[in-house]
């Protein structure tokens, strides 16, 4: 690893019975699982319209209905990436700079004061740790932090992240947290990009696996407990069981395409059971930390993009995606048994980019 330091810059009474219906994953006060609302936001390109796709589901993803509709905070905003803290806090972000918040389920979406960026850079994931602690990473090698809810914001130094597009962001911690992306290493030519610090954000390392792995693109990171995982183009990851410290090369076989289906998104239910959203329409699942990968079924989309996948439980699980062409479009795919089913819930004629249930 390349020590490197960045710098940081200021700136239904049912008879006598009432159910009371949640959407909080973890909420018990109904025994009755039925009771618990599965909420779920999905966020895509603006259509028609004019105004970024925000689309909400109170039931798990059976129905849809739409968000901000008319609303200035997603006029002319492509939409790339949605965090639900819960049934009422969601954030969202997207091009020209587009830092969104709702603190009432989606009922008004407000645009919040993002840091200056004379470059106007797509963003392009988040992850969120806890209601004030925030990190968000996009286009031209921008990196954001928060840590009073939104309020105020620290921008990292574009150049130690070589103004590169860092996809994915992943808050292990507050402290712990990982950037991943592509670099120009060359005209015509982009190499992947992993970094990684242990205090916040003061200092960052940049980490090059082994054989050259960072000749794959990198598209995105994630984590459970002390197994990091890191993938991208290709099918091809890489991986720790040590927090960190060591890291694994390995790629997914047989999955399509020339060389393989981009790894577009990867969540975690636990260190071994992993799902993840591919291309050419492809929801592969590994229930023993990557040594085995099993295809789901899935309709045909004609080769569409997934780009987003979530995870309410074992059970039940979402994943969108967007066209691999003309005419655009975006679909909304449901399992709710493990995946060995996937069933087509809502589309639209608009790229759609990421799903979250409520955490």
């Amino acid at each position: 690893e390349m020590k490197k330091v960045a710098i940081l810059f200021s700136v239904m009474m049912i008879g006598s019975f009432i159910i009371i219906y949640s959407c909080k994953k973890n909420d018990n006060s109904n025994p009755d699982p039925s009771a618990k609302k599965k909420c779920a936001w999905v966020v895509g390109d603006a259509d028609s319209t004019g105004y970024g796709m925000i689309l909400y589901s109170p039931d798990g993803g059976d129905t849809w209905e739409r968000q901000g509709m008319g609303s200035a905070a997603l006029d002319s905003i492509d939409l790339m990436d949605v965090w639900a803290l819960d049934e009422n806090n969601v954030w969202a972000v997207g091009s020209k700079n587009a830092i969104l918040h709702t603190t009432d389920g989606g009922k008004t979406w407000m645009r919040i004061d993002s840091p200056v960026n004379p470059s106007n850079p797509i963003l392009q994931s988040l992850s969120i740790i806890n209601n004030t602690n925030l990190w968000i990473s996009g286009s031209k090698g921008t990196v954001y932090n928060s840590t009073d809810g939104g309020n105020t914001w620290a921008m990292f130094d574009t150049n130690f992240f070589q103004g590169g597009v860092m996809q994915g962001i992943w808050a292990h911690t507050p402290d712990v947290i990982y950037v991943v992306g592509d670099v120009s290493d060359q005209p015509g030519a982009n190499r992947g990009f992993i970094s990684k610090t242990l205090n916040g954000g003061n200092t960052w390392d940049i980490i090059t696996p082994v054989n050259d792995y960072n000749k794959w693109q990198w598209i995105g990171v994630t984590s459970y407990g002390n197994t990091v995982v890191v993938y991208g183009r290709k099918s091809h990851y890489v991986f720790s069981i040590d927090g960190g410290i060591t890291w694994k090369n390995d790629s997914i076989a047989d999955t399509g395409g020339i060389g393989g289906a981009d790894i577009n998104h990867l969540i975690m239910l636990d260190s071994q059971i992993w799902w993840g959203a591919f291309d050419l329409g492809n929801i592969y699942i590994t229930e023993d930390g990557g040594s085995n990968w099993i295809k789901q079924l899935t309709p045909s989309l004609g080769g569409e993009f997934l780009v987003g996948i979530d995870a309410w439980d074992r059970q039940l699980a979402l994943a969108v995606g967007e066209s691999d062409g003309w005419p655009l479009g975006g679909s909304i795919l449901k399992t709710s048994d493990g995946g060995d089913i996937w069933e087509l819930k809502d589309s639209q004629k608009v790229q759609l980019s990421k799903v979250s249930f409520i955490r």
